[in-house]
């Protein structure tokens, strides 16, 4: 261990100083977020029928008491249900409602991972089923994550007009 990173006690890391806190939060973050990436990854089977496409993209979320919950994409010409709703659906069948933390990817033809944002339906939909999901972190890369109303900046919106 180099000194910078401060020392070990009882296999705990203390860090020395206030820098070297915020450095060990980022990586806590960013291997929080990469695990949530990978798990989402992991669920990436791509499957085509002569009526759709599915498992295309995959979503993983940590609900409020901490489980992690998967979905996939399935889209079918009459339909399309977001990798985010297909995880969502046995939370709410589990009895939970709140996302602590979510994410959604994409895997390219040659397997390249990309972090894609919940669409507009989806982030509607993540809102109404709790309105404490207005304060879900949404992945965005390994070391980004933007609170869900900011992806929703006029959630609360209502002017009337004179």
């Amino acid at each position: 261990m180099l000194p910078s990173q401060g020392r070990e006690a009882s296999s705990i890391l203390v860090p020395r100083s206030k820098s070297d806190r915020n450095i060990q939060k980022l990586q806590l973050i960013t291997m929080i977020n990469e695990d949530l990436i990978k798990k989402a990854a992991s669920v990436v089977k791509v499957r085509k029928t002569k009526n759709g496409l599915f498992g295309d993209v995959g979503s993983a979320l940590v609900s409020d008491n901490g489980k992690v919950y998967v979905g996939i994409c399935a889209n079918v010409g009459s339909n399309t249900i977001c990798a985010e709703r297909t995880a969502i659906g046995p939370m709410m069948t589990d009895g939970e409602y709140k996302i602590t933390k979510i994410v959604a990817v994409w895997k390219d033809e040659n397997g390249i991972i990309y972090v894609i944002p919940p669409c507009g339906n989806c982030r509607q939909y993540i809102r109404d089923i709790e309105e404490g999901n207005l304060e879900t972190e949404v992945v965005l890369d390994k070391d980004k994550v933007v609170k869900l109303k900011e992806l929703l900046p006029y959630y609360d919106w209502w002017q009337k007009v004179s």
